[in-house]
């Protein structure tokens, strides 16, 4: 709770307090540049522990230490797992597809085509999004209906292939 009031008014000082100040008005004619904007993230991340105990005129504590240590690593290395959810939402939507193309190509024979490759594609995907993220249920759930739908039309294909065999030819 300490590091925690700790590092918000460490956050407050740099964004209200800084020491560089931009005017608010519209520049004229004569001047083209506009000032920067000053990112909050850099500047704690390119902090010293010094300059921490500077601002806030004592001592840190280990905890304290350790914590802004986190922090900085944090704010330098933000968190890349994005595109794994996207690959299992991908997979997912696959999945829906190829399973309601399935229903629609048992009325119309030539999106079975369609639905399989749609199950494929849900199959492969989710794989990969496994791969990356094992607890992904987004990924899980299309390549189960990947897998379901190809079960269906395989056996699709063997009762037709039954039929067809049943006739007979003369």
């Amino acid at each position: 709770m300490r590091l925690q009031i700790i590092l918000s008014f460490l956050a407050f000082s740099l964004a209200f307090c800084s020491s560089t100040s931009y005017a608010t008005t519209v520049p004229t004619a004569g001047e083209n540049k506009i000032a920067p904007a000053v990112n909050i993230t850099d500047k704690i991340s390119s902090l010293k522990l010094k300059d921490v105990k500077k601002l806030l005129g004592r001592k840190l504590t280990i905890k304290e230490k350790i914590g802004f240590i986190v922090l900085k690593h944090k704010l330098k290395h933000p968190p890349k797992y994005k595109s794994s959810d996207d690959k299992g939402a991908t997979s997912q939507l696959f999945g829906i597809v190829a399973i309601s193309l399935f229903v629609v190509g048992l009325f119309v024979p030539y999106v079975l085509l369609a639905s399989l490759i749609a199950a494929i594609v849900a199959v492969v995907t989710g794989s990969v999004a496994k791969k990356q993220n094992p607890d992904d249920r987004k990924a899980h759930a299309g390549k189960l209906l990947g897998w379901i739908t190809l079960g269906l039309i395989t056996l699709l294909l063997i009762l037709v292939v039954a039929l067809i065999a049943s006739w007979s030819w003369g």
